[in-house]
């Protein structure tokens, strides 16, 4: 079972817009009029989502997810730090625990963006990655570093965001039964927040539309229990520290589960000095370069079909190895998952 998925990483697909030949071919013949204002011309919508309000996020369940959900490189943007994530959760159906799942998460990022992630689990596996002096380090837990060039530039950044998820990616399941209360002003790591209180609202709201068919299973989810306290930064919403526990109930493929959940989120020594070294070079290897495309479709299958192997090798791509057993029939979602 994979906690990273395109988390899904592979998260948002975004439809491509047409555009019009003339717009290609760089005609103004609509003289001086803005694009929004020309009638039956199709405009790619702004896919930035407006800053996240942290005065509505301390009374407002659902800015309150937006706020968890900001990935790490809106951290990254103010300076160096170092994040601790753990989590844990378990899933029953009955009185029968189907899956459980513990994981432990440090990310270290200096100030120009290198930075050093590693996810330990208790099911034995995970994945360790290094950025630093433009280059790429990957590794299954206990495997040798694969070294390699982004596969893009924005590459980077993204594995990165991808281990940070963990807390919004768990929270988005059940936002939309929180009931938060402001509880003033606090400070982490240096830096001022704004402290509110998570729990259980009493008339829970309905869970978002999903509109892919491996996500309708969200619908039916039914939270018991919540309870937990979160830290905004004062400025810009992210997460400075966070504890949160919640049940909830769900049906899937016809079939009726309940969830326990857990996870803390710590945020630490920002704005330090974090120098991020390359691995031992006895103990990395050079790796042929894997295609985006290739990730991306085996995310998208994950569970369906068996990855796909790159060109000129099968190269680690910062996801993580596949589980020897099967998948289970939930997906314990941190990251985009489904």
């Amino acid at each position: 079972m994979s906690r990273l998925r395109a988390r899904r990483r592979v998260r948002r697909l975004w439809p491509a817009l047409a555009v019009g030949a003339c717009l290609a071919a760089g005609c103004s013949g609509h003289g001086g009029v803005k694009d929004e204002e020309l009638e039956g011309l199709v405009v790619a919508p702004d896919d930035q989502p407006p800053p996240v309000d942290v005065d509505k996020a301390a009374t407002d369940g659902r800015e309150l997810t937006r706020a968890l959900a900001l990935p790490d490189r809106d951290v990254a943007a103010l300076g160096s730090h170092r994040v601790h994530i753990t989590s844990k959760v378990e899933v029953k159906e009955g009185a029968e625990v189907v899956d459980s799942l513990s994981d432990d998460t440090i990310l270290e990022v200096a100030a120009d963006g290198q930075f050093h992630g590693k996810l330990d689990n208790s099911a034995d596996y995970g994945r360790e990655i290094i950025f630093t002096g433009g280059e790429l380090y990957l590794r299954p837990r206990y495997a040798r570093w694969h070294r390699r060039l982004p596969t893009e530039p924005g590459e980077p950044a993204h594995l990165r965001d991808e281990l940070y998820a963990v807390l919004g990616d768990y929270f988005d399941l059940v936002g939309h039964a929180a009931e938060v209360s402001d509880k003033g002003a606090a400070t982490v790591a240096g830096r001022a927040g704004r402290k509110v209180e998570i729990k259980l609202a009493p008339s829970p709201g309905k869970p978002p539309r999903q509109a892919l068919t491996q996500r309708k299973w969200r619908e039916s989810v039914t939270v018991t229990a919540l309870a937990g306290e979160a830290v905004l930064d004062a400025d810009h919403g992210f997460p400075l520290s966070a504890h949160v526990t919640a049940e909830l109930g769900f049906v899937r493929d016809g079939r009726s589960f309940t969830m326990a959940l857990e996870v803390t989120h710590e945020l630490a020594d920002f704005g330090a000095a974090i120098a991020i070294a390359p691995p031992p070079a006895d103990e990395t290897v050079d790796t042929p370069m894997r295609l985006r495309e290739v990730d991306e479709r085996d995310a998208l299958l994950e569970g369906i079909a068996p990855p796909a192997k790159a060109s000129g090798g099968n190269a680690p791509t910062g996801r993580g190895p596949e589980p020897t057993q099967p998948p289970p029939p939930v997906d314990l979602e941190h990251q985009g998952r489904e």
